[in-house]
């Protein structure tokens, strides 16, 4: 059992160790979410929180859900349907930027709500200021992680220099809204019976599998064939990219 916030951060690194070396794509979601956690944790022990006790807590069952559903993927076990979909498109020749919407979509739009319900369900509530501040963190790493995208993909660059802010404020709104949709998922799952709860987790879980899908397979011929495009011009094998994606 993780009890602390580094061990969380040890775990996720020797899951980015073990994707280098056997050359798995799902090193790219667990390299940014290991940057994610080290930013959280840094303004954990700078007090930049309401209750930094609490948000410590959260991060642990937050990131314990993704941790037990890629050991139990490993193992051949049953995880969430949203991290089954999130896993089994490992094999397929995604881009970059598609393996990480699909470990987002899974860890954001399932796990945090259920997370957060966890840490506070009696005070939900009081939960607010703090489940929301880490907002700022994740939009601090916004340009950070489009960087590395462009070490990647270098025609990402040109786009962002003819786009200005704009990409960058799309992303901000997409992160914001799937967190206010977490944050609504926290309260109803707190207000609901034990026997309401599990339905209505069961039902979030399909909903977020299927756009899972939809972000791996788009139905789109146009949207399949700029996907295409860009998986032949990025640079590097698969453990090029995590390391673009880990490195501090």
């Amino acid at each position: 059992m993780i009890r602390t916030i580094d061990e969380v951060i040890t775990e996720l690194d020797d899951i980015v160790k073990a994707s280098v070396e056997q050359q798995s794509p799902l090193g790219y979601f667990a390299a940014l979410y290991k940057r994610v956690t080290v930013s959280v944790r840094d303004g954990i022990r700078h007090g930049e929180f309401e209750d930094n006790e609490r948000m410590e807590k959260l991060d642990i069952i937050f990131a314990s859900r993704y941790l037990d559903a890629y050991r139990s993927f490993h193992s051949g076990q049953n995880a969430s349907q949203s991290w089954l979909a999130a896993f089994s498109s490992s094999s397929k020749r995604l881009i970059t930027l598609q393996h990480l919407l699909l470990g987002m979509n899974a860890h954001i739009s399932l796990d945090l709500g259920i997370a957060a319900a966890e840490t506070e369900p009696q005070k939900p509530l009081s939960l607010k200021t703090d489940f929301h501040s880490i907002n700022r963190v994740l939009e601090s790493l916004i340009n950070d992680t489009q960087a590395r995208l462009t070490r990647i993909f270098r025609p990402l660059g040109i786009a962002d220099r003819l786009l200005g802010p704009i990409d960058e404020n799309l992303s901000i709104f997409s992160i914001a809204y799937a967190r206010d949709k977490a944050w609504t998922q926290t309260l109803e799952l707190c207000l609901s019976s034990d026997a309401h709860r599990e339905d209505m987790i069961s039902r979030r879980d399909l909903a977020v599998a299927a756009f899972s899908r939809c972000i791996a397979n788009p139905k789109k011929l146009s949207v399949r064939l700029i996907l295409l495009a860009i998986r032949i011009l990025e640079r590097g094998d698969v453990s090029t990219r995590i390391k673009i994606l880990d490195t501090q």
